[in-house]
């Protein structure tokens, strides 16, 4: 998460509040016997050549926007689009970076290129930066996105040859059916703020479209996915830390017709996924590496935000049992309302009962802390060969 130099350093979220971070030798498994199977997800799938050879139409199209620099979990959370991407549940359809390091584009390349997706685009935030990241609040925290940018092979060469990410964002959803494209947010609300302002083209060349940005997302928009803000109030860093206003440009000012789910911090924080890694993915994975390089002291283990959001903006509130074998893992926290979005980036929520298609998450009964954490891990050991799911 990058600013100027002359703007005060910006905080990872695990560090908007004290908290001990468990190591891998604290952190003991448990699982309910309903939710069991959780921890064995990928050793127990369904014969897959069904899920395999999912048509595009019924693979869902997403396309995310991350934060890619500062905190590993974007890494997890780009795993786990990946592999469901290669296991015809989800249909990647792009990446666009809402940070200006050149190496959140590189190394969101690397991810996808080792998955074998290389083919698919990746917008970048202008201007671009050489900036990599100093943790230098906890002095605890490493630096990943640069590493892994320069030692693993990736597709994209030069960030400066990407589209922006309104540019990527106009031409996937000018092209897309209506009402079918699934936005999942796990940063800064930056580019989604200037998709709904953009213009639109004008002149009808292929890719383009004549809707301005509100109007394109209400005709093309499936559902808004945020990793942000706290419920039902507080202050959380993607919303207040580094750009409040595109965050209440996009909270209070997206279309009232496009449904939106959030996923807030307090939904993530206790759920401590990667453990074990170096045991459980492939000694290449950048995955793998990224969390050793970033999390450090021979630790995996890291806070899930957006790896959490990731897993509901593709599987839903349903999950995918008869694919994949995971029940219901989420459940909307509220009937009715909506996200409100302060001048300084904190959120509360209000009753509305007139407004019954904006949501806050939670677990489903029965699901724990634990159960989903095994759950991303199972996703982040996935190698590039995984391309069904028998094991």
């Amino acid at each position: 998460m990058s600013t100027p130099p002359s703007s005060p350093p910006l905080l990872p979220r695990a560090q908007q509040e004290l908290r001990v971070v468990p190591t891998e030798s604290k952190i003991i498994p448990y699982f309910t016997m309903h939710f069991a199977r959780l921890a064995l997800l990928l050793s127990s799938f369904i014969p897959c050549s069904s899920v395999a050879s999912t048509s595009r139409s019924r693979r869902k199209p997403i396309i995310v926007d991350t934060d890619i620099f500062s905190d590993v979990d974007d890494v997890g959370s780009l795993a786990v689009a990946n592999v469901l991407h290669n296991y015809g549940l989800a249909d990647l359809r792009g990446v666009v970076v809402n940070t200006n390091s050149k190496y959140g584009a590189l190394a969101t390349s690397v991810v996808n290129t080792y998955f074998g997706n290389g083919h698919i685009p990746i917008g970048a935030l202008r201007p671009l930066t050489d900036e990599t990241f100093f943790d230098t609040y906890s002095f605890v925290l490493g630096e990943y996105a640069g590493r892994v940018a320069s030692n693993w092979p990736r597709s994209l060469e030069d960030c400066s040859a990407t589209p922006t990410p309104v540019e990527l964002y106009r031409s996937i959803l000018s092209a897309a059916e209506d009402r079918s494209v699934t936005l999942i947010s796990l940063g800064f609300l930056t580019n989604l703020a200037a998709l709904l302002d953009s213009p639109g083209d004008e002149s009808s060349h292929v890719g383009g479209s004549s809707l301005d940005g509100s109007a394109l997302v209400s005709a093309k928009v499936k559902e808004l996915v945020v990793m942000g803000g706290r419920y039902p109030s507080g202050w959380e860093f993607n919303f207040a830390g580094h750009d409040p206003a595109s965050a209440r440009r996009v909270a209070n000012g997206w279309p009232r017709d496009v449904p939106v789910t959030y996923s807030g911090f307090e939904l993530g924080a206790d759920v401590f996924s990667g453990e074990g890694l170096a045991h459980s993915a492939p000694p290449d994975s950048p995955v793998l590496a990224a969390y050793q390089w970033y999390v450090g002291r021979c630790s995996t283990t890291r806070e899930s935000w957006d790896p959490i959001t990731m897993l509901y903006g593709i599987l839903g509130v349903e999950g995918s049992h008869d694919k994949l074998g995971i029940g219901k893992l989420f459940a909307y926290a509220n009937e009715f309302g909506y996200n409100d979005v302060a001048a300084d980036g904190t959120n509360s929520w209000v009753n509305d009962s007139s407004v019954s298609n904006q949501h806050w998450l939670k677990f489903a009964d029965g699901v724990t802390n634990t159960s989903v954490a095994a759950l991303l891990t199972q996703f982040f050991s996935r190698g590039p060969l995984d391309k069904s799911c028998s094991t």
